[in-house]
């Protein structure tokens, strides 16, 4: 039988809106079969493993779920900011997720270093100092929201994240993305360029393989024809497997809907227990 993933949310442990037990119960409500728990730098702060479900209403036994540990972990390169979902079979290591944890701290200096610059008085909680949460440009955008324009009117969401677009306002991040795929596989992670944009992804994919990485995220709800065609294309010429995932924040209702089945599911599943 195919197996349905999900292999890419987010919960309020980084910039989703519901707590990682309340995404967990809809993945179990949902008839997903593996689900992995993605937050932005962020050791997993769920467990990994098959959680049963119960049987349904005639009786039935129903297929459990598989929990990942996975993280979406940001870099860099030629100076543009990319994401790089990385996926345990297991328990992630020890030192990965230490590494994680400093990812986050990053994240929360950066959130400080832009309210100072763009005079806001939100400032990163312990938590996040900690690396035990992290903040993105999601929580600066709701700080700056907070905070009327000189005019007294209140800023629209493609305001704020155009002044947050810009890296004057917020720093590009300091880790290099070739960095982040040779830390992860160095850990034993399985690696996938997370919505990689088609052009970037023409410009860099060689560079990218070249450090170790593994896939494309090139199945996901609303991505267009060309786009999906383009990175089809892009994988098999450079031996790389083909990854999806709903990059679901809780902000629609349709969470299980989407689901990475088929071929490109076994691939994954069959490589990532065989790593």
């Amino acid at each position: 039988m195919t197996l349905r993933l999900d292999l890419h949310c987010h919960s309020t442990a980084s910039d989703g809106r519901y707590p990682a037990d309340q995404v967990l119960a809809r993945a179990l409500a949902s008839g997903l079969d593996v689900l992995a728990l993605t937050d932005h730098d962020l050791a997993p702060v769920l467990p990994h493993g098959t959680l049963a479900r119960p049987d349904d209403a005639k009786g039935r036994p129903q297929a459990a779920l598989r929990l990942l540990h996975g993280v979406e972990v940001t870099g860099a390169h030629d100076g543009k900011e990319y994401h790089l979902l990385v996926y345990f079979p297991g328990e992630m290591p020890a030192d990965f997720a230490t590494f994680c944890r400093s990812r986050a701290q990053f994240r929360a200096k950066r959130f400080d270093w832009t309210c100072e610059r763009l005079g806001l008085p939100e400032r990163a909680t312990p938590e996040a100092l900690a690396g035990e949460r992290a903040l993105t440009r999601h929580h600066l955008a709701n700080a700056l929201m907070a905070v009327p324009k000189d005019d007294g009117q209140p800023r629209t969401w493609m305001e704020c994240y155009e002044l947050l677009k810009d890296s004057r306002n917020v720093p590009l991040c300091d880790l290099p993305f070739t960095d982040a795929i040779r830390v992860a596989r160095d850990a034993g992670g399985q690696t996938s360029w997370a919505h990689p944009p088609l052009d970037a992804a023409q410009r860099h994919v060689a560079t990218f393989a070249a450090a170790g990485l593994q896939a494309l995220e090139g199945v996901r709800p609303r991505t267009d024809k060309p786009t999906k065609n383009g990175l089809k294309r892009l994988a098999s010429k450079h031996r790389l497997m083909l990854t999806g995932g709903s990059d679901w924040h809780g902000w629609t209702d349709d969470f299980g809907h989407f689901s990475l089945a088929g071929e490109h599911s076994d691939r994954w599943i069959a490589a990532l227990d065989n790593a």
